[in-house]
């Protein structure tokens, strides 16, 4: 029996699903770096620390980011 090729609608659903929260995700991270480089260092603040730690933890900077 010859399977047929191509997606279901629920898999063509996830991966662009899927897509839309890796680029989203990506543009916040590099919004987080950018709003870091921007940022005042003379006072150390909440913000300054978690946006550094976003940096290397990708959840947290793509969320920061967006913030």
């Amino acid at each position: 029996m010859k399977k047929q090729m191509g997606y279901t609608l629920v898999e063509l659903l996830t991966s662009l699903f899927l897509l839309v929260i890796v680029v989203g995700g990506g543009i916040g991270w590099v919004w987080n770096i950018i709003k870091l480089v921007e940022m005042s260092m003379d006072p150390i603040t909440g913000l300054l620390i978690v946006r550094a730690i976003g940096i290397f933890v990708f959840p947290v900077g793509m969320v920061v980011g967006y913030i």
